[in-house]
């Protein structure tokens, strides 16, 4: 009976999300209010009525027209809510019922928690297909919630429990400092800004190509189109930013070291663990810290032999979000499982050489809906191998010293 009633009311909750999610897909990379003025036609402009903004339903009673101007509008509004009340649907069952997921039996904050998780990402995925661009305050939001509800909310050996040994609290704290310091240095000018114009994406470059093409056939002047950036200014840009992740590298190691060779520092750190709070908010700081530098990483050596830009920045804060709520195993797995996710549209792109950018979003966002579910045996199957890896490193630390 609890299943019966939870179902329809996930997915009714889940449609009124994607509701709103089609305001932030539209209004949010175009710089508009999320807020005011409330949901309109977008053809002629005239604001809905409750009972014509009931999601899904709405526009099937409309015939998918306005009901004052009776232009067409699009199904994309009732397909994001359908889709948003459907995964909200399908995780509740995986979760409770299938028991797929955390081994422990996950509570309902964790549940909200990934279920605004999976509605930032397909936001985020949204944008990123059509616009090839992640607005950073989705992300950004979906890291607070995440420090929020861990810190509040975590109990040792709970679902979904970011609970830290101490080592890696120290790391956190370091790690963070170091951010700090870093975006204290760009504000103030004394680290430089990377990419500060921002190069031509290759399908903008296409239309205004395309553009001039068409100007130059009635004799008008075209768009003026602006150089590519060459190999060696994109791997300029890049060591910019190999400077701006020093700070945090440097201070982060340096407190592991201090908790690592130091009693006193080692004994703070284990106080620090047994209070909760603390350790799971550090826990899902350090969740974004490390998805977001997997992707930064992965972008600076690839920019640098490439001599173009690999991902964008916009990935890296979308990692970010994911830490911050899954943890940090889980997004290290979600971002090696990416590339197995848009391999099928990569190799599409690639036989078509219709282009050869590819937004890496909606892959990011597959794969952390993914870990989320199967997590628990991809860590067992890889614990072993990263186990022994593990133990060659403290062999070899242990020689030097």
């Amino acid at each position: 009976m609890p299943h019966l009633f939870y179902i329809p009311f996930l997915f009714a909750v889940g449609a009124c999300v994607g509701s709103f999610l089609n305001v932030v897909v539209y209004r949010l990379p175009r710089g508009m209010s999320l807020i005011s003025p409330p949901s309109r036609c977008p053809k002629c402009e005239t604001p809905l009525a409750w009972y014509d903004n009931i999601p899904v339903l709405g526009w099937i009673f409309l015939g998918g027209k306005c009901r004052y101007c009776h232009e067409r509008i699009s199904p994309r509004y009732p397909i994001v809510e359908a889709i948003t009340g459907l995964l909200f649907v399908f995780y509740y069952v995986m979760f409770f019922v299938g028991h797929l997921g955390p081994p422990e039996e996950m509570g309902w904050p964790i549940f909200g928690l990934y279920m605004a998780l999976v509605s930032g990402l397909l936001a985020a995925s949204l944008i990123d297909a059509e616009l090839f661009i992640i607005p950073a305050g989705i992300p950004w939001w979906l890291a607070a919630l995440g420090v929020i509800v861990h810190g509040t909310m975590d109990q040792p050996g709970t679902a979904g429990s970011l609970i830290d040994p101490p080592f890696a609290l120290a790391l956190c704290a370091g790690s963070a400092i170091g951010l700090i310091i870093s975006i204290a240095l760009l504000q103030t000018g004394i680290l430089p800004l990377s990419f500060p114009s921002m190069d031509l994406l290759e399908v903008e470059r296409a239309e205004l190509n395309e553009k001039a093409r068409k100007a130059a056939q009635v004799g008008q002047e075209g768009p003026e189109i602006p150089p590519e950036f060459t190999s060696a200014q994109v791997r300029l840009e890049i060591r910019k930013e190999m400077l701006f992740l020093m700070p945090p590298l440097v201070l982060g190691g340096a407190s592991v070291l201090l908790h690592t060779h130091i009693p006193a520092v080692r004994g703070l750190w284990y106080a620090a663990a047994k209070i909760d709070w603390l350790n799971a908010s550090m826990g899902a700081i350090l969740g974004g810290l490390i998805g977001a530098f997997v992707v930064w990483l992965t972008r600076i050596l690839g920019s640098y032999i490439l001599g173009k830009e690999a991902m964008g920045l916009g990935d890296v804060h979308l990692m970010l979000g994911v830490g911050a709520v899954l943890g940090a195993g889980m997004a290290t797995v979600a971002f090696f499982l990416a590339p197995f996710a848009g391999i099928v549209a990569g190799l599409y792109l690639w036989i078509t050489r219709s282009r050869r950018q590819l937004p890496y979003g909606p892959y990011l966002s597959l794969a952390a809906g993914v870990v989320m579910l199967f997590y628990t045996p991809i860590a067992d199957y890889l614990r072993p191998g990263l186990l022994g890896l593990l133990e060659i490193m403290r062999n070899l630390w242990t020689t030097s010293g």
